[in-house]
């Protein structure tokens, strides 16, 4: 059994500015000459901010890498969007701010280097009698649709629009109708100040046993493409697929009447594609509130694979040591894999980014691809499609199964 000291939260408590965090509805969508505060590392300030952004300070990270806060113009953002995806072949890549002291603050106050670092947790792998049955009922068809629901409903799922905003009333409600009216189980949209139009949706199941221990599975639910908030970014793979594998995890377990010992968040991020904002202000929020967190898995991108890679990828940087030694032990014990291969994505990659940078034990999976990337080529564009992936989920199965793993070994089962 897996334990967050108590000790460990305690010395986590001390503020930091972010997005204010609230139930209600979300702020309207950014105005493109309203200015915004992105951390980002400084590589990336000088090779895609240049012309766009007014660098205001350049200061050390907590994991050495040089870090850089700059002001850009809100419509600019997709252009940096771009170049992190094309340039520099990897995800995410900044986190956001309304001020310069909100980003400030969180440099200052970042705790990755004590997340990577932390010992105070310790996991364990003994509920094969819950995971092992699990395995047999993922279905590919239902991912599938849940992807084409997600890329086909709505040109964008952009936060600064209403149709971002109408994608997370979708998954809210679709989660809904898999919580069958149990008693355990709530969910709920949470907004931020700084995440437009889209709130990120909230699933809990309440432990049995070990209420105040919380662990989480999360994926971004919004899409972006060139040419702003009101391009074409159906957002198939990037990331309709990763909340369409958690959707599916959420199914299974669900379905099967399970009932945790530990509580179990499920989340939907709004606007990760504009500077990780939703799952800062939650992961910030959870921190400030001392709510111990045991682990935090990312879905982002499940849906593409590259003809001869492997299934699936562990995000080796920005992570927890010790959780990411518990995914390579599911892996190797539920999907009889054997090494399960490495990714470097760098600075502020994506959500998991969030609850590292709050202190909290994160690891990410990613889709199969080769050494200097091969992630699909369509995201962030109008082709970023179901029919590009070949009108199939097959390649997100995987992981769904390593999520329910994930799990069932995290939540446990009460009673076990």
């Amino acid at each position: 059994m897996s334990r967050f000291a108590p000790q460990l939260l305690l010395s986590l408590a001390a503020s930091v500015a972010a997005p204010a965090i609230a139930s209600g509805p979300a702020a309207a969508g950014d105005d493109p000459l309203k200015p915004v505060y992105v951390v980002a590392a400084e590589r990336t300030h000088r090779a895609a901010l240049a012309d766009a952004g007014t660098r205001l300070r350049t200061l050390a990270g907590r994991d050495g890498e040089a870090l850089a806060i700059s002001r850009v113009p809100a419509g600019r953002l997709p252009e940096l969007v771009r170049h992190v995806h094309e340039k520099e072949k990897r995800c995410g890549g900044f986190f956001a701010f309304d001020s310069r002291e909100q980003a400030e603050a969180f440099v200052r106050d970042d705790l990755s280097a004590l997340a990577v670092s932390a010992q105070a947790v310790e996991y364990t792998v003994d509920n094969q009698a819950t995971v092992t049955p699990w395995l047999g009922q993922v279905r590919e068809a239902d991912i599938r649709a849940t992807i084409r629901s997600l890329s086909g409903n709505w040109t964008t799922r952009h936060a600064a629009t209403a149709s971002g905003r109408a994608a997370s009333d979708w998954i809210r409600d679709s989660w809904k109708r898999l919580a069958a009216n149990r008693a355990d189980v709530s969910v709920e949209q949470v907004a931020c100040s700084n995440c437009g139009q889209q709130p990120s949706v909230v699933l809990t199941v309440r432990g049995n046993e070990l209420p105040d221990e919380v662990a989480v599975l999360g994926a971004h639910m919004d899409s972006i493409a060139s040419g702003g908030s009101s391009a074409s970014a159906p957002g198939a793979d990037d990331d309709a697929s990763g909340v369409a594998t958690l959707t599916e995890v959420l199914r299974v377990a669900l379905g099967s009447g399970w009932k945790p010992r530990r509580t179990v968040k499920f989340m939907a991020y709004a606007a990760e594609e504009i500077g990780l904002r939703g799952s800062n202000a939650i992961a910030v929020d959870h921190r400030n509130r001392g709510v111990n967190v045991v682990g935090v898995l990312q879905l982002d991108m499940t849906n593409y694979r590259t003809a001869g890679a492997a299934d699936l990828r562990l995000i080796s940087d920005n992570s927890n040591a010790g959780l990411q030694g518990l995914v390579r032990q599911l892996y190797s014990r539920y999907l009889g894999g054997g090494t399960l291969a490495e990714y470097r994505c760098g600075y502020g990659c994506s959500d998991h980014a969030s609850w590292t940078s709050a202190g909290y034990p994160a690891a990410m999976l990613f889709e199969g691809g080769t050494a200097t990337g091969g992630y699909s080529p369509h995201i962030h564009t109008r082709n970023d499609t179901l029919a590009n992936m070949g009108n199939s989920a097959a390649n997100s199965v995987p992981f769904a199964k390593l999520g329910l793993a994930f799990l069932g070994e995290l939540g446990k089962t009460s009673g076990m």
